[in-house]
């Protein structure tokens, strides 16, 4: 819960998270760690990629974080200004005098203030994830590309399995 204090937690791979649902086996895992506990990974580093390639990443990384902020700002904004109508509905009604009942008031202030709680929740999760803390783990750039070499590993370890099994 928020009020609780966060503990600490160890770093792990992306195939040893506990809410992982992939298909990867228990060698096949292994077979991953193994390649973790080398001193220089199979992948490439994001320090060995060219800097054309490093500042392309850069830009979807942050073309990404703009599209998720945006996301998130949508629906509290229009969700407010829907609270912000009802408001002005039931105050400035048909009949130009306010209404009887405060039902339609506590609705339009529930609607008016409460995506912005949401909104502040939501823009501090995009951003963490943007920017995580600095000693949660690996480099985050580094760690997707591992990341990635390690999926097509997998793959095509997979693919040689099957062509083996159709002979």
């Amino acid at each position: 819960m928020w009020w609780k204090r966060r503990q600490k937690t160890e770093w792990l791979p992306w195939y040893r998270v506990p809410g992982y649902k992939g298909k990867a086996s228990q060698a096949e895992k292994r077979q991953l760690d193994a390649f973790r506990m080398q001193e220089r990974h199979p992948a490439a580093s994001y320090s060995d990629l060219p800097e054309e390639v490093r500042s392309y990443i850069s830009r979807l990384e942050i073309e990404n974080y703009d599209f998720k902020q945006e996301r998130a700002a949508t629906g509290p904004i229009l969700t407010s200004l829907l609270g912000a109508a009802i408001l002005g509905v039931s105050h400035f009604g048909v009949h130009i005098q306010p209404r009887d009942s405060i039902w339609p008031y506590g609705l339009g202030v529930i609607l008016l203030i409460a995506p912005g709680f949401i909104y502040s929740r939501e823009w501090q999760r995009n951003a963490d994830e943007f920017l995580p803390p600095l000693h949660s783990g690996p480099n985050l750039a580094d760690e997707n590309i591992k990341q990635e070499w390690e999926l097509e590993y997998l793959t095509h370890l997979r693919q040689k399995e099957a062509s083996k099994h159709d002979l």
